[in-house]
């Protein structure tokens, strides 16, 4: 299953320039997975007249160095003059030592070498989370975000501010299948003052008033799950 906080990709266009045309095949089938739409370009006269097409609607992309016509430090050169802080990755299957030092001036966010692994996906979609400064937001429904390290949920364009144990709790459904009412001793409570039956029923008929119908379930005699 998709992490939660993957899901906040959904959202995102990417631009993806690669002349191997096997290879593009192949990531832009993943890119797929986590983005909402991948634009492609062959090479960099291509990337830049697709650019400059959606440039308002771009929010990464995802380049290639060795290409015919423009290549990918040219046409990362050219996005530059037009917009300085849009995320630009670098792929390549070598480790040129002036290509990494041109990719510093270009504020490029990271450079990755090939072959695209699935440790180096999640790496890549970890750091993108980074940049866009989405890495402790999580997508629990459509219309509700949460950011844990502001103890916020974002429910359309209303903010709920929670206090520090109803933001572990709701880490603790993103987290887990089901949490345990053991769980939520451990992890919300002091574990040596174990808190009564009535502690807990206290706290989730608050946090119930707070957020929205069915963000969350009880199984009876188990704990709690996301609706």
């Amino acid at each position: 299953m998709l992490d939660k906080k993957y899901k906040l990709l959904k959202s995102k266009i990417v631009l993806y320039v690669e002349d191997d045309l096997a290879l593009q095949s192949n990531i832009k089938q993943v890119l797929n997975n986590f983005f909402d739409e991948v634009l492609i370009a062959s090479d960099g006269d291509e990337a830049i007249d697709i650019y400059l097409q959606n440039q308002n609607r771009i929010d990464l992309i995802i380049t290639d160095i060795n290409m015919p016509k423009t290549n990918g430090i040219e046409f990362s050169k050219y996005i530059r003059e037009y917009d300085k802080k849009l995320l630009i990755v670098i792929m390549s299957a070598y480790t040129n030592t002036d290509y990494l030092l041109d990719s510093i001036d270009l504020n490029i966010i990271t450079y990755i070498t090939k072959p695209f692994t699935t440790k180096k996906v999640f790496l890549l979609l970890d750091k993108i989370l980074n940049s866009l400064e989405l890495d402790n937001q999580f997508l629990l429904k459509n219309n509700i975000k949460f950011n844990y390290e502001k103890g916020e949920l974002m429910v359309e364009e209303k903010s709920i501010i929670l206090t520090s144990k109803e933001t572990i709790f709701l880490k603790l459904l993103i987290d887990n299948d089901i949490v345990s009412y053991l769980m939520m001793y451990e992890y919300m409570w002091d574990y040596d003052k174990q808190p009564t039956q009535n502690a807990i029923k206290s706290f989730i008929k608050k946090i119930k008033k707070k957020v929205p119908k069915d963000l969350f379930k009880n199984k009876q005699g188990v704990g709690y799950y996301l609706g």
